[in-house]
């Protein structure tokens, strides 16, 4: 059998790779590795490696490589750590391919230490276009990486004109899609009474028959030190909508800290209003709630991909995902307060879209799982095509 270690570090990072997990683990000739790191393992980031445990994936290896403080010398330390730590785990397992998924920072760690490894790299959501540091990442990582899932026709063919190998680019869709269309979608009021039970807050619930805003808002780390600034912008903007709304505390990148300091400060002078946070909700969950939002606000990637899916109305602020292909479901906005106000009144005036599938129709995970059984690894010495 094949070894295939796949390794992840991120919430949102690991709904790209559940499918394949799953797919890779139910195929005769793939055995499966499982490592988990980065924010999995914080509990300020939610313990998300409970979600993993809970959807029945084995765990081989927890890698703790987070260096304290959320700015860009942590980040570049906590890559570093994150090559010497993985090198560890790759030496001793010995997998036949290693799957980095996406464009997150421990992933430019799992290219780098297998590449060194000579262990053949499956990158998955390479060629694509976005702000931030990702765009850099996520080109290295392709740079690296000896088998290409991109997500889109578009993306494979940038990747190609990259220099990669033709043969070695697979258009599959976006693994994500494949649980995206899965789940169980049930009501509105079922999706809020859940995050009710989930808050315990019984002096302070959501309105069940009411519409809501989901905001979703990270650093931009080329911008870092804005997010404190940025977030008040956009607290600013969804407290005069005048709709509840459900805010999900950001993910661990440098400036992280900012936004959420930006968040308390706010609700201390201002009250909490109808803002009601959580630091982590499992994937069904918030799938369920994108799928049900009046509309998206904010810089997440899951209001350019998962949104489209369900035709949800979105305000993508700022710069953080320049580039990326988007349904007609999303309006851009620069990140100021009256311009995403007037932004997010429109969307919800203008209401639901017409669903677009625009990364795939849910055949990745199993799409990945034959190619990785299948492709020839005997070659590790990159060339470019061309």
């Amino acid at each position: 059998m094949r070894k295939v270690c796949v390794v992840t570090g991120n919430r949102a990072e690991y709904s790209r790779v559940r499918s394949v997990l799953r797919a890779v683990q139910a195929h005769p000739a793939l055995e499966l590795v499982l490592v988990v790191t980065g924010a999995h393992l914080l509990d300020r980031y939610g313990h998300t490696v409970d979600e993993i445990e809970a959807d029945g994936f084995p765990i081989h290896e927890k890698v703790y490589l987070m260096v304290e403080g959320e700015n860009p010398v942590t980040m570049a330390k906590s890559t570093g750590l994150g090559i010497i730590e993985l090198a560890t785990v790759f030496q001793k397992h010995q997998p036949d391919v290693v799957v980095a998924p996406t464009d997150r920072f421990e992933t430019l760690s799992v290219a780098v230490a297998a590449a060194f490894l000579n262990i053949p790299v499956a990158h998955i959501q390479g060629g694509e276009v976005t702000g931030s540091i990702d765009e850099s990442i996520r080109h290295a990582i392709t740079k690296f990486a000896h088998l290409h899932f991109p997500a889109t026709a578009e993306s494979a063919a940038r990747i190609v004109r990259m220099g990669e190998d033709p043969a070695t680019v697979h258009m599959v869709g976006c693994p994500a899609s494949d649980v995206l269309l899965e789940t169980p979608l049930g009501s509105r009021a079922e999706v809020l009474r859940e995050l009710n039970r989930l808050k315990k807050e019984p002096d302070r619930a959501l309105d069940e028959e009411a519409p809501f805003l989901l905001v979703v808002q990270h650093p931009v780390t080329t911008e870092f030190g804005t997010g404190y600034e940025a977030v008040r912008e956009t607290l600013e903007a969804v407290s005069h909508v005048g709709v509840q709304t459900v805010w999900l505390w950001p993910n661990a990148d440098a400036d992280s800290r900012n936004i959420v300091n930006g968040i308390r400060r706010w609700t201390l002078e201002h009250g909490r209003g109808e803002i009601y946070t959580y630091r982590h909700l499992a994937g069904p969950v918030f799938t369920r709630l994108v799928a049900h939002a009046a509309c998206m606000v904010g810089n997440s990637s899951a209001g350019i991909r998962e949104s489209c899916y369900f035709g949800t109305p979105v305000v993508n602020v700022g710069s953080r995902q320049s580039g990326r292909e988007r349904g007609r479901n999303v309006l851009d906005v620069e990140q100021d307060r009256e311009r995403i106000e007037v932004a997010a009144r429109a969307q919800i005036q203008r209401g639901r879209y017409s669903p677009e599938y625009v990364y795939g129709s849910g055949e990745a995970g199993h799409r990945i799982a034959e190619v990785l059984a299948t492709a020839d690894l005997s070659r590790v010495q990159k060339r470019i095509a061309y």
